[in-house]
């Protein structure tokens, strides 16, 4: 009965107030600290005592002035600086985002830490029959534009965001179940359906390596920006998405490692198509997770 109340009590508590938090758990599965050589070395001490003491836009902002810090050449840089500055200032002016916890001192921390960390967007009116994303992120760490992107692109979505160092792309899959398990246990209940695994570009990878080790938890998996660890044998509900300006798309090999597998080639770009072609590229995930 007490199961009961506390279930209730929590839907009521919820419901038509959308929100934004983090979840931890304890485990011995997170990610190794970062590992970063060069320039990136010498920035790095200053990047984590900004992180500390400045909000999140501002630091990516300042990062991508020096693309190294976030693995990006001085092009990649230049093409997203102005697109995700207009992000964080989307984010500024959301009320819901505004003061939205950020991951990124946790990604960058310098010890393997001895617990989970996963940001939620629970979406107004969440109830049994929300459905469910579980997105993972790219090279650089969770960064909370992620989640207010898909949020805006999704509003009736649960969206789960792990974080998992600075890249996702050897996340084991028992850090996964943990992650799981432990929003299932903040929400009160199992996930009424099961939710769609994304992953964009390190995170694509990492997407692969944990949806063939859990296939019975997602309902299908999306990799973006990202191509398969091994060829395809036309496993149901795996989709690629790729710009087609790619240097594994212009040389096969993306073609021949996705096989019969769902894909989609988004003409004329680049690494970050979700920005530079963001209504393309969102037709086609509404398409494949048959979102209306």
């Amino acid at each position: 009965m007490r199961g009961l109340y506390g279930l209730w009590f929590f839907f009521a508590a919820h419901a038509g107030a959308a929100e934004v938090f983090q979840v931890t758990w304890p485990t011995q599965h997170g990610s190794p600290p970062a590992a970063v050589s060069g320039q990136a070395a010498q920035l790095m001490p200053a990047f984590r005592t900004a992180l500390k003491n400045l909000p999140e836009g501002m630091i990516v902002n300042l990062a991508l002035s020096q693309p190294a810090l976030l693995g990006l050449t001085a092009e990649h840089s230049k093409t997203i600086q102005p697109l995700v500055a207009e992000r964080y200032k989307a984010i500024v002016a959301n009320d819901l985002y505004r003061s939205a916890p950020s991951s990124l001192s946790y990604c960058f921390t310098p010890f393997k830490p001895d617990h989970g960390l996963a940001t939620l967007h629970v979406p107004d009116g969440f109830g049994p029959q929300t459905p469910v994303i579980v997105f993972l992120h790219g090279y650089g760490g969770s960064f909370l534009w992620y989640q207010h992107f898909l949020a805006e692109h999704f509003p009736k979505h649960l969206i789960i965001c792990p974080a998992y160092g600075i890249a996702p792309s050897i996340m084991p899959g028992a850090y996964m179940t943990e992650c799981l398990a432990a929003v299932e246990k903040k929400l009160g209940r199992p996930f009424a359906a099961k939710p769609w695994l994304l992953g964009l570009s390190a995170g694509g990878f990492g997407a692969c390596r944990v949806f063939n080790d859990l296939p019975h938890r997602f309902v299908g998996m999306i990799c973006i920006a990202a191509h398969p660890l091994t060829k395809q044998d036309g496993r149901a509900n795996t989709h690629f998405m790729a710009g087609g300006d790619e240097f594994f798309v212009k040389n096969g090999q993306f073609q021949r490692l996705v096989g019969p597998a769902k894909s989609f080639i988004v003409p004329g770009a680049g690494h970050f198509f979700l920005l530079t072609h963001e209504q393309v590229s969102i037709t086609k995930l509404r398409e494949w997770m048959q979102v209306r």
